[in-house]
């Protein structure tokens, strides 16, 4: 592959190794947004936007946005407007990164500007849900101050990461029961020796366990809902954005609920990290190819 010149904006820990990656493999890497963090001697600090014009290709954090419309950033006091940086990108440059907002792909593409979310490609998300799922199992033995061993546990949802989760759980032999709507994903889950349960079914079944994981990014644990959580339980909700739990009713019942966003990043920065640079690589191979 091709030498070219990286610009690594903004981000937590993950960045910090996605650039040790990059440098590893003999990238030359400027940094921007990363004022405070300890880069690899290689890496060239940069401080303005206008300096992104010596870059091939800028590679944002997971999310790439503050909410607010800034670059989202643990390591630096400035605010960057995620909208100068896509001003000052060469035109027929790459952008990537994690849930880029759409007016800032529309934006870039106008530019003339390659853009891809990583965030959306299918190595990234099942090597990040692997990590997600092996991080809200030590979560869960955190919140409890005890082994999962022998604990009653709901999953709610059969995708990536509750597939995963569901593994991880059972073996730390935990009881683990997954809720899914689809005949099809509950004959999975009872075929990957886990207990299949009926979303339909939740309402008389949801005070048995002691730990509940959701990973549906639509409101599932209502207030109806969490009024039949047993008061001793945990509740952990692992999904998107916005998530699927009445946060605010679950602590004016008393119930103890996470919000546990982001858990690579914190739990597995340098593995998360990694997966960011294989991810990116692997875009730049595809798209070198489809020129050859």
């Amino acid at each position: 592959m091709k030498k070219r010149s990286f610009c690594v904006a903004g981000g937590d820990l993950r960045s910090i190794y996605l650039i040790r990656s990059l440098v590893e493999k003999g990238f030359k890497v400027f940094a921007l947004g990363l004022d405070e963090a300890k880069l690899p001697d290689e890496a060239v600090h940069i401080k303005t936007v206008t300096e992104l014009q010596k870059c091939e290709i800028t590679v944002l954090p997971l999310p790439c946005s503050d909410g607010e419309g800034f670059l989202k950033t643990a390591f630096s006091k400035e605010k960057t407007p995620l909208s100068e940086i896509i001003e000052n990108l060469p035109k027929g440059s790459v952008l990537m990164g994690g849930l880029i907002p759409k007016d800032i792909a529309e934006n870039a593409k106008e530019r003339e500007i390659k853009t891809f979310d990583y965030y959306h490609r299918e190595e990234f998300a099942v090597r990040n849900a692997a990590i997600t799922a092996e991080a809200a199992a030590a979560l869960s033995m955190e919140m409890l101050s005890e082994s999962v061993s022998g604990v009653p546990v709901l999953i709610l949802g059969h995708g990536r990461i509750g597939r995963l989760l569901s593994s991880i759980l059972k073996a730390l032999d935990a009881k683990v029961t997954v809720a899914a709507r689809r005949f099809s994903e509950l004959a999975w889950i009872r075929s990957e020796g886990m207990t299949p349960l009926e979303f339909r079914l939740l309402d008389g079944e949801i005070s048995k366990f002691r730990v509940v994981f959701n990973t549906v990014p639509t409101m599932v644990l209502n207030r109806e809902k969490l009024v039949l959580v047993n008061k001793d339980a945990i509740v952990i909700d692992l999904a998107s954005e916005p998530c699927g739990t009445d946060f605010e009713a679950a602590k004016e019942l008393g119930i103890t609920a996470k919000k546990a966003l982001g858990l690579p990043g914190k739990f597995a920065p340098k593995t998360a990290g990694e997966i960011v640079c294989d991810t990116v690589l692997n875009i730049i191979d595809e798209t070198e190819n489809e020129h050859e």
